[in-house]
């Protein structure tokens, strides 16, 4: 049986008590009653409240929410955040442990030169709940990244996933952040060098620690029940560094090479793509863990031209192998 997914109840707390404060009642669901460090709300649940308030306050209800200080930080995703000695590991920390925050929406980092963009990727298409969601997510992102920072960390763009009811400029006022639009990838671009800001108010490494080991706790786990893309991975991690045909991997997860063909498909990746997420990985493991020469990790990884292994790593990473350790090292 496949799990619901589920949000921390944290932001829809938040929004509840905003909107009480504006005459709007709103109903947290059977979470109510849960100490808010590991209280869950249905990701279905939480984009009907956000409709709701919508509907009652107008479109502009995330940024609302957002310009009211939270009445508590009880997050071991913040206090994990807090303990970490620059924005940047902070920002690496809260993409670990996403799923804490949200099953509602993915969140990645994708590196472009000296840029970095923290993306956030809907769950199938975004609802006009989800929507009001994100929107407030990425709000509140500017304004914890501030916090962390002591007020002075700044992005360089907000970029909203669809065209908001509400201008962009008072987007820019409320977030004092540049906004625009990209369906594609909506998130936040930050100069790298504004992620080596330190954190300030900073708690020890220890209680750090600490809220690591709880966000390992409460992180919510995959479902017992497995899709064909991870039996396909295990197999492939079982025969360490081989790729056996798809006939062979089929015939060995006792099903027909069309029907694990049809499934992979329906899981929206192929045999070849998965085979090519492996390398990739691997090749992220020899860059930032092997001291030896590019071209030999290259020449192991199977590549014979070192130049076609650099446009493969960049492609994959958006840095050349040498940026990538470079940068690994000084994390």
């Amino acid at each position: 049986m496949v799990e619901a997914l589920s949000e921390s109840a944290a932001s829809i707390r938040h929004l509840i008590r905003t909107a009480g404060g504006h005459g709007v009642q709103l109903d947290e669901g059977p979470s109510a009653g849960a100490p808010i460090f590991h209280a869950r709300v249905p990701v279905h649940h939480a984009q009907r409240q956000w409709e709701h308030a919508a509907r009652a306050l107008g479109p502009g209800v995330p940024l609302l929410v957002a310009r009211k200080q939270p009445e508590d930080r009880i997050s071991p995703l913040y206090f994990a955040a807090m303990s970490c000695p620059t924005l940047g590991e902070a920002l690496a920390v809260t993409v670990r442990y996403w799923s804490y925050a949200s099953d509602g929406c993915r969140a990645k980092l994708v590196y472009r030169g000296r840029t970095v963009r923290l993306q956030l990727e809907p769950e199938g298409p975004p609802s006009p709940g989800a929507r009001l969601g994100i929107e407030y997510l990425l709000a509140d992102l500017v304004r914890s990244g501030r916090d962390l920072s002591g007020g002075i960390w700044q992005p360089l763009e907000l970029v909203l996933g669809h065209r908001s009811p509400v201008a962009l400029g008072a987007w820019e006022e409320a977030c004092g952040v540049p906004t625009r639009v990209d369906p594609a990838a909506p998130g936040l671009v930050m100069s790298e060098d504004s992620l080596e800001l330190p954190v300030r108010d900073r708690v020890s490494p220890a209680v750090g620690r600490f809220f690591v080991d709880i966000l390992d706790w409460l992180t919510p786990r995959p479902s017992i029940e497995t899709t064909a893309t991870e039996r396909v991975v295990a197999l492939l991690d079982e025969v360490a560094g081989a790729r056996p045909p798809f006939d062979e991997v089929a015939q060995r997860l006792a099903m027909s090479t069309r029907s694990l063909r049809r499934q992979l498909a329906a899981e929206g990746t192929s045999y070849q793509h998965l085979i090519d997420r492996l390398r990739r990985d691997e090749a992220v493991r020899r860059v930032t863990r092997d001291a030896g020469q590019i071209k030999a990790i290259a020449r192991t990884l199977g590549f014979s031209d070192p130049r076609g292994f650099r446009r493969a790593f960049q492609r994959w990473t958006g840095l050349t192998p040498q940026q990538f350790r470079e940068r690994h090292r000084r994390c």
